[in-house]
């Protein structure tokens, strides 16, 4: 029989009212499967399960028949029972996850920064050994000779004529001084038509009991504190000028040591030094014991120097005592600066020589003292002449000397303050004149009427700077560098 319009109306109504519960069950258990972290399967899994409409009414009609056999309970339990299980198994794995993660982080970071600390310091060590090989400090011949300026002196056996007894016999002297003789020779030159290069030997004799082993027996008082003082000067200057490089300071070519002398190998400059090219050729040819490391002979020296090459010559000497002074570690206080000591370039650069006397302070040392006063008087700060302790500031005091010759063409020991003034030195004298206004009378004969008179003044004003009795009224070497840089010498 037919069902009846009413019935099919409660059958339709049923239907609907279970698939929508259905459905709603399905998206429950996707928003639960989610939240417990179950990913897209177990959503893909209820929503199989809601599929089957049909199937499920079908069981839904049974259980409603009263039998047992076709309950859907267990089932139901079964299919939402391990739904509770993965979320704790998935999160403590997720948690040991984490923590391996983490631990792999660390222990990376810190493989990584002891790496690289190590290949740090592997790679400055082989940087350090390579500049060493390219500045030559460690080029030690068979024979004892160190080069230190590849540059000049490619190879020990250049100064195998050196080991004669009469090497230097028939070689040219060119100065001389407290330590030794400065000779001038020609290096050998290697291929046929290459320019002759020239270099300056200065020889320092061995005393009774100089070097490893030879005590100094039957010597006396006088003669043991010379020797000791001839021994720290040749090794200062080996230590010092052999490390040093800047194109204001004249640098160690090679040291070659032999049974009876040292002989310290420089280059040679032709144009002699400061002190030759400002003063008169007759007063050059009457002066002699000026030591001039390098320098040209008297005969050679006839260079003159304008204004513009004066001041540059300054500023060369301010850039060369900045370097010992601020950028060489540890500072080093060259204690002997004055214009026979600055030497001329062929470019007429100035170039600092004669390190015998040179000290190097150790960055915590602000000062030292001697037990004998050292250097050359009229260029020797007053503090150290009284108390025997020199300073950075003593060299500042020396070169506002060397600023005050270069502007008057007059020397410290020059005659003029004997017979001609009442001020006893160049530095009394000078301050007088500057406050006086005097200017005329200060500056050079051979400059004057060359347009540069202002410039002169300015470099006069900085030389009574430099040479203030007190040292810390003194300014440094960079600051006197960058006020000498600032003038400009007329067109």
């Amino acid at each position: 029989m037919a069902p009846s319009k009413p019935s099919l109306l409660v059958l339709v109504s049923v239907l609907l009212l279970v698939s929508a519960v259905q459905c709603y069950d399905g998206r429950h258990a996707v928003t639960m499967a989610r939240r417990s972290r179950l990913g897209s399967r177990n959503v893909v899994h209820h929503r199989r399960n809601t599929v089957p409409h049909r199937y499920i009414l079908a069981e839904k009609s049974n259980t409603t028949g009263g039998t047992g056999k076709n309950n859907t309970s267990p089932p139901a339990s079964n299919a939402t029972g391990p739904s509770t299980a993965p979320p704790q198994q998935q999160g403590g794995r997720h948690h040991r996850s984490h923590k391996h993660r983490v631990r792999n982080w660390i222990i990376g970071f810190v493989v990584g920064s002891l790496a690289g600390v190590i290949s740090g310091l592997g790679l400055s060590v082989l940087f350090r050994l390579a500049l060493n090989c390219i500045r030559g400090r460690h080029r030690r011949s068979k024979s004892g000779t160190v080069i230190y300026t590849p540059k000049l002196i490619k190879r020990a056996d250049q100064l195998a004529f050196l080991e004669k007894e009469d090497s230097l016999a028939s070689l040219e002297v060119i100065g001389s001084g407290g330590c030794g003789e400065v000779f001038k020779a020609q290096l050998p030159v290697a291929r046929e038509g290459e320019e002759p290069r020239f270099i300056a030997i200065k020889k320092i004799k061995k005393q009774v009991g100089d070097g490893p082993g030879k005590p100094n027996q039957n010597l006396s008082d006088e003669e043991s504190r010379q020797l000791d003082r001839w021994s720290r000067q040749i090794q200062s200057e080996i230590r010092t000028v052999g490390h040093i490089r800047h194109r204001n300071l004249l640098p160690l070519a090679a040291h070659v040591p032999r049974p009876d002398c040292h002989y310290l190998v420089y280059e040679y400059m032709k144009n002699g030094s400061l002190y030759n090219a400002i003063k008169k050729q007759e007063e050059v040819a009457a002066v002699d014991g000026e030591e001039q490391d390098g320098g040209g002979s008297n005969e050679e020296n006839k260079v003159t120097l304008s204004w513009p090459e004066r001041l540059r010559v300054a500023v060369g000497i301010a850039s060369g005592l900045e370097y010992l002074h601020e950028s060489h570690h540890p500072q080093i206080i060259h204690r002997d600066l004055k214009p026979a000591n600055i030497l001329l370039d062929d470019d007429l650069e100035a170039r600092i020589a004669d390190f015998g006397l040179a000290k190097a302070m150790p960055d915590a040392q602000t000062h030292a003292s001697t037990s004998h006063l050292a250097g050359t008087w009229g260029y020797i700060a007053p503090e150290y002449h009284q108390t025997l302790k020199f300073t950075a500031k003593c060299d500042v005091y020396s070169f506002g000397v060397i600023l005050a010759v270069l502007a008057t063409g007059k020397d410290p020991s020059d005659q003029f303050f004997v017979t001609e003034v009442e001020e006893i030195g160049l530095v009394k004298w000078l301050r007088r004149v500057v406050q006086c206004g005097d200017y005329a009378e200060a500056i050079d004969p051979a400059l004057a009427g060359a347009g540069n008179d202002e410039q002169i003044l300015l470099v006069l004003r900085i030389a009574v700077f430099c040479t203030a009795d007190e040292a810390k009224e003194r300014p440094a070497a960079k600051d006197v560098r960058c006020m000498l840089a600032q003038i400009r010498p007329a067109s």
